[in-house]
């Protein structure tokens, strides 16, 4: 039996209170809504539980508010079989994280966020955590916590050898000094159109789009694509990675289920494109459910998926 890979992530959590609705309300307006829940949420923790359960052993940094949503996190990662010692609490009376989340009728969503105590993760609890990480195939960050303690995470990794995986999102002004840790940074099509200055809705190619992130020092470019797949760009070639076809319920979540599956695939050894393709199918099982930790899929659920494929072809 292959020995089970460890991977690091560093980021956010935050309750996520989701409601459903047929269309979003425009300014000043009420609409009806049904099915609400309180569910665990936040980038990090999201990826942190998506690589988990693709079946590495996940070494996670983050900080909490001292409230229920903060005792709550420790019992949720104790059943994902997440490692917490590098779980901070708030020192400074902040609150857990929070997301609203509405969901219309397409699947579609919208989202606003309150960080709080996210943002008391340092530098300090970075350093604590290099010996861990050493240990490590990589690490995945995203933007939901400080962004000075994001590029301090990037370079002690370019600093000890480790592979940096950035999630871009959400979307902030990148500096290239960042853009230069990064092994591989997995923007969605807006987030990269931003990344350049350009509109989210520009109608240049995806392709140019990548090819110009990566001109600015990013070894790897990997645009998702929804379920049009992703597509990957570095020196040697630019290539699109089809998704599969699925009917979406909720697409809230899936990019953290991409970015993790595609760490923890790579850092099982496989290639690059093999892992895009793992995690394309990980994003596309996680849309056919509601919530996200919910929906975020098993790692025999996606082999199962390639293994029918594969019969099928």
């Amino acid at each position: 039996m292959d020995k089970v890979k460890k991977v690091g992530v560093i980021g956010s959590y935050a309750v996520g209170m989701t409601i459903t609705t047929d269309k979003f309300p425009v300014g000043g307006e009420t609409v009806r809504g049904s099915g609400f829940k309180a569910l665990h949420g936040g980038k990090g923790s999201n990826q942190a539980i998506a690589a988990a359960r693709m079946g590495a052993e996940v070494i996670y940094g983050g900080c909490v508010g001292n409230d229920s949503f903060g005792n709550a996190v420790f019992e949720l990662y104790e059943h994902e079989k997440i490692d917490t010692q590098f779980i901070k609490r708030s020192q400074k009376g902040q609150s857990t994280g929070v997301g609203l989340i509405y969901v219309n009728k397409d699947g579609e969503n919208e989202i606003v966020i309150d960080l709080a105590a996210n943002f008391e993760f340092t530098k300090e609890h970075v350093d604590e955590m290099i010996s861990s990480l050493k240990e490590c195939e990589l690490l995945l960050m995203q933007l939901e916590i400080a962004y000075d303690v994001v590029l301090y995470a990037a370079k002690k990794c370019k600093e000890i050898g480790l592979k940096f995986v950035l999630n871009p999102a959400p979307y902030q002004v990148l500096t290239e000094e960042l853009l230069e840790c990064c092994d591989y940074l997995t923007p969605n099509q807006t987030e990269a159109r931003l990344i350049l200055g350009l509109k989210a809705d520009d109608p240049i190619s995806d392709e140019e789009v990548a090819k110009r992130i990566h001109k600015m020092g990013v070894a790897n470019v990997i645009v998702t694509l929804g379920c049009e797949g992703a597509l990957y760009v570095n020196d040697k070639e630019c290539k699109r990675i089809p998704g599969i076809r699925v009917r979406p319920v909720d697409t809230t979540g899936a990019g953290d289920t991409f970015s993790a599956s595609f760490c923890v695939a790579l850092a099982e050894g496989k290639s690059a494109e093999e892992a895009i393709k793992a995690a394309n199918v990980a994003a596309g099982l996680a849309v056919t459910k509601y919530g996200v930790i919910e929906s975020i899929p098993f790692k025999e659920d996606v082999e199962n998926y390639l293994a029918k494929e594969v019969k099928e072809a």
